[in-house]
């Protein structure tokens, strides 16, 4: 008897083990969406690496280099996953291939970068998912920026790449030279510092849940505003928009140079024209 209980107490610890342990992340990024010029041959490459997380108080470094995009989530797991897609075009595809082979990623010092012995002809975009309050630095030239799911000191720059924000929290703050921004705002009030994060040729897209407690400022210098959101104004709003939303909060800021700015709620449907 004395077995079968000890049997059993052992499987119901095994359970809860599963059951408290993430489920692995699923990666979406895959060499099928590759793309070249019609004189290039191409060869592309995926590489799957897992990275201890920064210690409390460091930050995360993604270099894109010259060529790369970078899409960062946050998950439950205590370490870091990455995904990275290694892609070069050259005039063969044994040349292409030699290239990919000659890239290495590297990851020493809380820093995430590839390097090869020249800037031409290759890229790698990543794909990485994080502890949610981990600290992120993230570069790129030519490539996207994309964030969701953290909650934690997040700085960002991109030259050419659009910016794409979803169920953030903490202290957010980026630009992007030529670029869209995307900023979808979730739960009842922005949690942390803050979000601020301009542009210079590109719109901006807000979606914010209807009952959202933020002070929100949002602008161009060349673009129309428009928006759905259940706000009271006095006077025209014009190219720019500085209220506070429901109870009022952390400061959310998006602005652009050249651009239009749509403001939308996730519950309203359809568009109202200031």
């Amino acid at each position: 008897m004395k077995t079968v209980l000890t049997s059993c107490l052992l499987a119901l610890l095994s359970l809860h083990a599963l059951a408290q342990t993430p489920t692995a992340p699923a990666f979406r990024s895959t060499c099928e969406e590759n793309s070249y010029g019609n004189k290039q041959k191409g060869f592309c490459e995926i590489r799957d690496l897992t990275l201890a997380a920064p210690a409390a108080g460091q930050t995360l470094t993604i270099d894109g280099r010259r060529n790369g995009g970078i899409a960062v989530r946050g998950w439950d797991g205590a370490d870091v996953r990455v995904r990275a897609r290694v892609q070069s075009w050259a005039s063969s595809t044994t040349a292409a291939q030699e290239q990919v082979k000659a890239v290495q990623i590297k990851s020493t010092g809380n820093v995430l970068k590839a390097e090869a012995s020249n800037d031409d002809n290759w890229s790698v975009s990543y794909e990485v998912f994080v502890p949610r309050r981990t600290a992120l630095a993230l570069n790129t030239y030519n490539g996207g920026i994309s964030i969701e799911g953290t909650q934690a000191a997040v700085t960002f720059e991109a030259h050419n790449g659009g910016i794409s924000l979803a169920n953030l929290g903490g202290d957010v703050r980026g630009t992007t030279t030529n670029g869209g921004v995307n900023v979808t705002l979730t739960g009842k009030k922005w949690e942390g510092k803050g979000l601020d994060v301009t542009t210079t040729n590109g719109g901006i897209n807000w979606r914010i849940p209807a009952a959202y407690s933020a002070q929100l400022k949002t602008a161009t210098q060349h673009g129309g505003l428009s928006t759905d959101y259940p706000i009271t104004v006095t006077g025209k709003i014009g190219r720019s928009l500085d209220t506070k939303l429901g109870e009022g909060g952390a400061l959310v800021s998006v602005v652009t140079t050249n651009g239009g700015i749509n403001l939308r709620s996730s519950s309203i449907e359809g568009m109202k024209k200031l």
